[in-house]
């Protein structure tokens, strides 16, 4: 009976439990790729001289990765601070953001110009707190070495922790999805007719909306991975390098998806919806690939290009036969977040795409507005585990070359 009076949803746990739940990969995605590039001979070196896992910890490798801490950190604010789809639907209209007043001015209220001053509002708030930590931030480079790999008993429990931190609420709504718990029966029609007709609350096809979707999600990690790449590369000639990838990065998050979103429609509104969804994508999913690439390529030894040099390769040889099968894995995990990031885009897809273009995103929030629970939840979990997937099937690709070493006899 205590149980039964526990309310979770449309309160700040169920916003902060959302937020957590959506953000944590992101912080060990930057935050792993800061520990593994970590120098092997620093922290041998004060394991010698008797540091304890403490004392290293504190000493030595938090002061290191520091600037990742700091990244991820200003990653997640800021996604917290603009969130527009946890909020809405987990907290309701009394834990609303400025995103979600922006859309709710240049779509609801018909008042573009108040839309207008929040968003930049929001944005001059995001750039001076960027530029603040920025400032404020004092950044230890080094060169990545070769992998430092200490086993840890907790590692697997904590790593299976967090799986079923994740996965539970997927497959739970998966569940609940086909499974009526007021009549104890399992339910399929209702989840078959979203693929057989047309749905008048989307205007298309729902199979059409997820091609939509993924080819969309797809051609932005194409292509936001390859500036993320040329501009990471760029600043490995620079000595502020790192604080010219900050700036651009700052910028790039500063512009929310509302923001980029009443933008378009003002200046671009013409313009084919594709194509801004595609934009928008690209330019919100920016900060995280920079973050991850260039801690990547930076601090990255690649003395073998300049024998290749040499010995008379080519540019564009370099390119293609070291360049991009070196940094194989890099480029893959890149893109697989940048997919699964405008896979999940919500506002600027409401925006921009909620009459003529809608995302699969977009259909979730619409079936459930309109009390459809168990499509909802059907169509939450299915978003969940195609990105799932997405992720299973690059982790493979990108493993292969050193399954293929392995194996060479």
């Amino acid at each position: 009976a205590g149980l039964e009076r526990v309310q979770i949803l449309y309160s700040m746990g169920a916003v902060l439990l959302g937020h957590v739940f959506y953000n944590a990969p992101i912080v060990i995605l930057v935050l792993g790729n800061a520990l593994r590039r970590l120098p092997t001979d620093v922290l041998e070196s004060s394991k010698i001289d008797g540091s304890g896992r403490m004392r290293r910890l504190l000493r030595v490798e938090l002061p290191l990765v520091t600037p990742a801490i700091i990244n991820s950190a200003l990653l997640i604010f800021t996604y917290c601070f603009t969130s527009f789809a946890v909020v809405l639907i987990l907290g309701g209209a009394q834990f609303a953001t400025l995103e979600v007043s922006i859309y709710m001015n240049f779509r609801l209220l018909a008042a573009p110009q108040n839309a207008v001053v929040l968003a930049v509002v929001q944005f001059i708030f995001i750039m001076l707190f960027g530029l603040l930590i920025s400032l404020s931030e004092k950044s230890s480079s080094f060169e990545q070495g070769e992998q430092y790999l200490e086993k840890n008993r907790f590692t697997g429990i904590y790593s299976w922790l967090f799986v079923l931190f994740e996965w539970i609420p997927i497959f739970g709504a998966l569940f609940s999805s086909f499974y009526d718990w007021t009549r104890k029966e399992f339910i399929f029609g209702r989840i078959t007719k979203l693929f057989a007709e047309k749905l008048v609350l989307l205007g298309t096809g729902l199979v059409n909306t997820l091609v939509n979707s993924i080819t969309l999600s797809f051609l932005a990690a194409v292509v936001t991975v390859a500036i993320a790449f040329f501009l990471s590369w760029q600043a490995r000639g620079t000595s502020r390098g790192s604080r010219y990838l900050r700036i651009v990065s700052l910028i790039a998050l500063s512009v929310t998806p509302s923001i980029l979103a009443v933008s378009y429609l003002t200046a671009f509104g013409s313009f084919p919806v594709p194509l801004l969804l595609g934009l928008l994508y690209i330019v919100i999913s920016l900060p995280v690939a920079l973050n991850y690439i260039s801690g990547q390529v930076i601090g990255a030894e690649l003395a073998f290009l300049e024998a290749a040099q040499l010995d008379g390769a080519s540019k564009l040889a370099r390119v293609w036969y070291m360049i991009i099968p070196f940094f194989r894995s890099t480029i893959i995990y890149a893109a697989t977040v940048v997919f699964a990031i405008s896979m999940g885009e919500f506002g600027g897809s409401l925006i921009l795409g909620s009459k003529d273009f809608p995302t699969f995103a977009v259909a979730i929030y619409r079936l459930n507005g309109s009390r459809y629970l168990l499509e909802a939840r059907f169509l939450s979990s299915a978003l969940g585990i195609i990105i799932i997937s997405v992720v299973a099937i690059s982790r493979w690709f990108a493993q292969r070359p050193e399954r293929r070493i392995r194996s060479t006899p």
